[in-house]
Order: C-alpha cells, then structure tokens, then sequence
C-alpha cells in the first residue's frame, strides 16, 4: 500500500483558484468565438455599404449635406473675420483707459 502525498491546504488551495481562473478564461474565449461568428459577413461590394448582393444598390454614403454644411460654416466664419478685421482697421487708434 502506497502512502498518500500530503499536500498543504494552501496548495490546494492555490490549485483550485488557478483551475477557476481557467475555466473562467475559456468561458469568455468561448463567448468571444460566439459573437466574433455571429457579426454578418462582409459586402461583395466593398462600395456596397448596405451589405448583401450587389443587385440590391447599397445604401451610400451620404456625404453631401454635411459636407455643404461644413462648406457654409466655415464660409461664414471666414466672412465674419474678414468683417471684424476691416471693421477694426477703420476705428481710429484709442490710447488705453489705464491713465
């Protein structure tokens, strides 16, 4: 008869923190792989942003209103500082008020 290995209560203790530690840590690789094959595959048409066949047209980007807004933004601020900038070359030059 083989005697039996003692093992310190801390060890095993040790062993079964690090056994939870990996089953833990294959759950969540398992979930992962989960959701990673549960996203659509990708567009025939990498133009086609719709995703599906190309038949179907795709959705597009619609680029053109922000871009006009961003356009007309950034025209009326440059006219806002041209303004400014014209309008304070008329004034006559004031000497400070700290007397």
């Amino acid at each position: 008869m083989q005697r039996p290995i003692p093992f310190s209560n801390s060890f095993v203790t040790i062993i079964k923190r690090q056994a939870y530690v990996l089953a833990l840590a294959f759950t969540a690789f398992l979930v992962g792989i989960q959701i990673t094959l549960a996203q659509p595959p990708p567009p025939d048409d990498p133009n086609n942003v719709g995703g599906g066949s190309g038949d179907s047209g795709g959705a597009g980007v619609p680029i053109d209103g922000g871009l006009g807004i961003l356009m007309a933004a950034g025209a009326g601020l440059g006219l806002k500082k041209a303004w400014d900038a014209r309008k304070s070359a008329e004034l006559p030059d004031t000497p400070d008020e700290k007397g």
